[in-house]
């Protein structure tokens, strides 16, 4: 059987040529490249203790340049409060200020109010006299008068709805009551007249008016006659 094998053989080999004398091309395999990551290794800084802050006192803060202001501009003088407007009732801020009451004017003191109204020289008597006169500048007549001084209780005397004196040219002396103190020496005292409601009172319904006469009897100067009027509040 060793020997079939071996005539078989040779005869393939005769016939095809020899296989193994033959040389055939074999293909080459280049190899590829490798690409490798190559990692550098980098010293990373390993973290160090930091020294705390030594407390070194107040520090100093560092110079600063000085910033130009502008001059404040001086306020007018007298000048007049801003006039306030209306309130906005709804703001919480708003303010409300209280207008002024109405001032009443106080009544008199006294129903009429008297006043010296004119003086005169006479060597011949001593006398009070005037006007007592209504709230429209009209005579008052039926209204009693009082004239007394210290020590001496004094007269009672009333007005007169007509005007005396009207018949000759007005010199100040014209009246519609008269108070007659004496009727023929001169007298040196203070007066005091006032308008009562009656005859014989003493409670006085007018302010009471003073009136002095004096010895002098030089016209311009002496004083033995005083005008005084009475007008109604």
């Amino acid at each position: 059987m060793v020997a079939a094998v071996l005539v078989a053989a040779a005869t393939l080999a005769c016939g095809s040529g020899s296989l193994l004398s033959r040389t055939e091309p074999t293909a080459t395999l280049t190899p590829r490249p490798i690409f490798t990551l190559t990692l550098t290794p980098t010293n990373t800084p390993m973290l160090t203790n930091t020294p705390l802050p030594t407390d070194t006192g107040t520090p100093t803060p560092p110079p600063q340049t000085p910033v130009e202001t502008a001059s404040p501009i001086p306020l007018p003088t007298n000048t007049p409060p801003p006039t306030a407007g209306p309130t906005d009732q709804s703001s919480p801020t708003a303010t409300h200020t209280q207008a002024p009451l109405p001032s009443n004017t106080p009544e008199p003191q006294f129903a009429w109010t008297g006043e010296v109204s004119n003086t005169f020289d006479n060597c011949a008597r001593t006398r009070v006299f005037g006007f007592v006169l209504d709230r429209n500048g009209n005579l008052a007549g039926n209204v009693w008068l009082h004239l007394w001084a210290d020590g001496w209780t004094g007269m009672w005397t009333r007005s007169s709805s007509t005007e005396f004196g009207a018949e000759t040219p007005r010199q100040g002396d014209e009246g519609n009551w008269d108070g007659p103190i004496d009727n023929s020496k001169v007298r040196q005292n203070t007066w005091h007249v006032c308008i009562v409601p009656e005859e014989g009172s003493w409670n006085c319904i007018s302010n009471t008016v003073d009136a002095a006469t004096n010895l002098d009897c030089t016209p311009g100067t002496g004083v033995q006659e005083v005008h005084i009027t009475f007008r109604q509040n």
